[in-house]
């Protein structure tokens, strides 16, 4: 995994639960509490726990775990994402079998189910690796048509 890219900023204590994005777009999911309470270094901000060194003394430089970051980053960084992607599925359609350099990393279950939850109902399934598929860019266009006949139906069925 990449080391963390110049363009993600430096928040450590500056946001809270507010701040969250999810609120008010439904294909980022929540980030975890622990994102939002740590305020020193030495804690991890994604599973809130001490972060030790080698000799089992906190280290006060870090904020993440190695295996936290990536996992962070494999969730809420597209190009991390697309590169993991990439090498896995070599950039082959899993509907048509077809190789396409530009190809679409689409979601399996549609992220749209995740639409009207609340954070504590928010499914983490969605945004995992294995619900993830790269397609061609034809067969991507084909799915996205039909999951949006799906939300049209869901939406006539809420109102």
């Amino acid at each position: 995994m990449p080391r963390w890219r110049s363009k993600i900023k430096r928040t450590l204590g500056t946001k809270t639960r507010a701040d969250d994005v999810h609120e008010q777009d439904y294909r980022y999911p929540p980030k975890p509490d622990s994102y939002y309470e740590v305020t020193e270094k030495g804690q991890c901000r994604w599973c809130g726990s001490i972060i030790n060194d080698n000799m089992g003394r906190r280290n006060k430089r870090a904020s993440w775990h190695p295996q936290c970051s990536e996992k962070y980053l494999m969730i809420y960084d597209g190009k991390t994402i697309r590169d993991y992607i990439r090498k896995r599925d070599y950039g082959e359609c899993a509907y048509c079998g077809d190789y396409d350099a530009r190809f679409e990393v689409d979601h399996i279950k549609p992220l749209y189910e995740q639409k009207y939850k609340t954070t504590k109902e928010v499914d983490w399934s969605y945004w995992d690796e294995r619900n993830l598929q790269t397609l061609c860019r034809k067969c991507h266009k084909e799915k996205t048509k039909d999951d949006v006949k799906k939300l049209s139906e869901l939406k006539r069925k809420m109102k």
